[in-house]
Order: structure tokens, then sequence, then C-alpha cells
């Protein structure tokens, strides 16, 4: 192992659970429990120059730094061969070798979403349509029995228009696969609309709640148009 980060927040649900870890020879893993990119199991492989990066900054740092958390911060543990388990939840961006190598171990956790093993998303099918996807190659087991939702719309460049949010009842326990997909009606629609779909991962006899989010990017106003307002 070169690196594994764990992340836990109880203080908002539902829970936060990350964790990500880089093997030696480059393969990545880990789960994601509230994320844009998927929720559920991740497993691929990193190139070479992404590894190669990564052991640089793990062989740059010295000894276990002493930080503070901010207050109401999550725990984040980073765990190293050379270190064991370090708290990182107080260093931020910035310089120094610490503070580089856990940028670059939190920003691993959305990388973690490229190599999905056994997922679900959420992304707008049809107008007013929020749609789950299986993702990945594995078949997962989720609690579909209630959904939450919770949909926002944006005109523009973060101008707000408009908030929905629901509760569902679907078919209750499912497997998704490779080419599942599951439709739920949302009172608003639009191309700027961020979705956030709280259901339930099945590992065993554990229920997970999960959050699926999707959250595409709005552009930004033009020069023109922001130098007109400004006037």
């Amino acid at each position: 192992m070169i690196l594994r980060l764990v992340i836990a927040d109880g203080s908002q649900s539902p829970a936060v659970a990350e964790s990500v870890e880089v093997a030696d020879d480059g393969a990545i893993s880990g789960w994601r429990s509230v994320s844009a990119g998927g929720v559920g199991w991740f497993a691929g492989q990193l190139p070479a120059g992404e590894l190669a990066e990564v052991r640089a900054l793990v062989d740059a740092v010295g000894a276990a730094p002493s930080a503070i958390p901010p207050p109401d911060a999550a725990e984040e543990v980073l765990e190293l061969e050379a270190t064991g388990p370090v708290a990182i939840a107080g260093i931020g961006d910035g310089p120094g070798d610490w503070a580089r190598l856990a940028t670059a171990s939190r920003r691993l956790l959305d990388r973690l979403t490229d190599f999905p093993r056994a997922a679900v998303a959420v992304g707008q099918g049809k107008t007013n349509i929020a749609r789950l996807v299986h993702r990945g190659t594995d078949p997962v087991r989720v609690d579909l029995g209630t959904v939450a939702v919770r949909a926002t719309a944006w005109r523009g460049y973060y101008e707000p228009a408009g908030d929905w949010s629901g509760m569902i009842e679907g078919p209750g326990e499912v497997e998704a696969g490779p080419g599942w997909t599951y439709d739920i009606p949302i009172g608003i629609g639009g191309a700027g609309v961020h979705l956030a779909v709280d259901f339930a991962i099945l590992s065993g006899p554990t229920r997970v709640p999960v959050r699926a989010k999707d959250e595409p990017a709005l552009s930004p106003p033009s020069d023109e148009v922001a130098d007109l307002g400004a006037r």
C-alpha cells in the first residue's frame, strides 16, 4: 500500500463515509457514500504518470505533523506505511510537503469515481426526470423503498430559479446491474438543475444510506454581459 485516506462525517445525513486506497502496483480502490460521481464501490488502475506523482509526494513527507482540525470538521485520516494513520483534517491547501500530499489525497477521492465497479449515479433523463444509472461491471443491491429527492434549478449563473423536494415510494430492494436505470419524476426541469437523491446500498445485512448527486457546471456570464451588469 502507498496510501489510504478515510473521511468520516456523521454530523450530516446521510453520513459521509469515504475511502480511497492506492496499492504499490497503482491499483486504486475505495467507496463513496456522498458523491456527484456515483456512490458505491470503485476499483481501477492509475496510469504510470499519476502513480509516480503520488509516490513522489509520499516520499517527500517527513515526520507526521500535528494539526488542529477546524471546528465541526470531518474526520480525515491518511495512512502511510512510514507514518501509520495521521489525522489531516487541519491540513489545508498550501505550501509544504504534507499540505501537498493532503490535497492530492483528497483529489484521489474524485479520481476514484472514474473507475466504477459496483456503483449508482444520478443524472437527468427526459424533462422533469431524475434517472438513477448503474455504473461499473458488477451488480449492486439497492433499497429504493423510500427515495428522497431534492432538485434546485438555476437560471443563468447561479441565479435561483426554484427548488423542489419530495419522497418517492419505489420498488424496494432491487439488484442493479449493467444497463440498469430507474426514473424518478420530479417537479422541476431545465438544463441548470442540480440533483441530490437519497437511497440505500445493501452490503450483506447492512443497509448504508447514500446520496448520489448531479451538479452540472453552470456557465459564468461573458465579460461583455458582466460589464453591462456592472454599469
